[in-house]
């Protein structure tokens, strides 16, 4: 019997996280340049997390933002 409820846990192999990171940088890179503060705010901090998982160095130079 399924469950009505998400997966408590979805996994990515390397390929597709780098795909989705990808995807979300662009993202991000086209709301910067629409001008869409709030939504770039939340966005930064999903790469973020995401490029944290993945072993590399904060995207945007660090916790501070520089």
């Amino acid at each position: 019997m399924e469950s009505d409820e998400p997966p408590r846990e979805v996994r990515y192999d390397l390929e597709e996280a780098l795909e989705l990171l990808a995807a979300l940088e662009d993202a991000g890179s086209a709301l910067v340049a629409s001008d869409h503060l709030a939504v770039v705010v939340q966005l930064e901090e999903q790469i973020a997390i995401l490029s944290r998982k993945l072993g590399f160095d904060h995207p945007f130079g660090g916790g501070d933002g520089r």
